[in-house]
């Protein structure tokens, strides 16, 4: 049972989200909070495994509250949940300390994963905010020269599936993602992997994750 505290100052989503996680079996709502005293305040007493949190908050941003969750609860997991898909935002929340990113507009079909992937002690980012870090990476891949990213080596179906794969997705979520069949993503799948000279899948979160240096627990 993941334990779960919901940060947001919008109380129709609040109720919402609360209603729709405490009908999982594995997921329990410790409580919610519309602003940062009382976030606090109930993590500080609840001790939850996770917290879900938005960035535009009254009075500090979700942000600025991510060290002093840390302060107080070092073990909870952070997971930013948010309307800015901005490569800035997710680099200062990672930077704060968060565990993961996700964008509400796709919540409701990564929410539970994404709450399982960092309750585990794992990153989780939004598969398409990817894309504004890799372009700027350097990775010595085989023969590949080190001034070449993943994104001039790939195409761009390939690029989707690849991220896919490296947060943990499997063949058939993908493709339901990117409305293409699973047989569809498995060559693209294999593809990738051959042009990156990989051969495991671990090999390929190496690359995307800690080249990007993204993974910070």
């Amino acid at each position: 049972m993941i334990s779960i505290v919901l940060v947001d100052d919008h109380s129709i989503l609040l109720a919402t989200l609360k209603i729709f996680l405490d009908g999982r079996e594995d997921i329990s709502v410790a409580g919610t909070a519309d602003d940062a005293l009382r976030a606090l305040e109930l993590i500080k007493v609840k001790i939850p495994d996770v917290v879900l949190l938005d960035i535009s908050m009254p009075k500090i941003s979700g942000i600025d509250l991510i060290p002093k969750i840390k302060k107080i609860s070092p073990l909870t997991k952070i997971l930013i949940l948010t309307m800015h898909e901005d490569k800035q935002y997710m680099q200062s929340s990672m930077d704060a300390g968060a565990s993961g990113f996700l964008i509400k507009k796709a919540m409701d079909y990564d929410l539970i994963y994404a709450i399982k992937t960092v309750a585990r002690g794992e990153i989780y980012i939004y598969p398409s905010m990817l894309e504004n870090f890799i372009d700027v990476v350097k990775l010595p891949i085989g023969d590949i020269s080190r001034e070449e990213s993943l994104w001039n080596i790939l195409s761009k179906r390939e690029k989707e599936v690849m991220i896919g794969v490296a947060q943990g997705f499997t063949n058939k979520e993908i493709a339901e993602k990117h409305f293409l069949s699973e047989k569809t993503v498995a060559t693209y799948r294999s593809r990738g992997m051959e042009k990156l000279g990989l051969s495991n899948k671990s090999e390929l979160v190496d690359l995307v994750f800690f080249n990007l240096k993204i993974l910070k627990k």
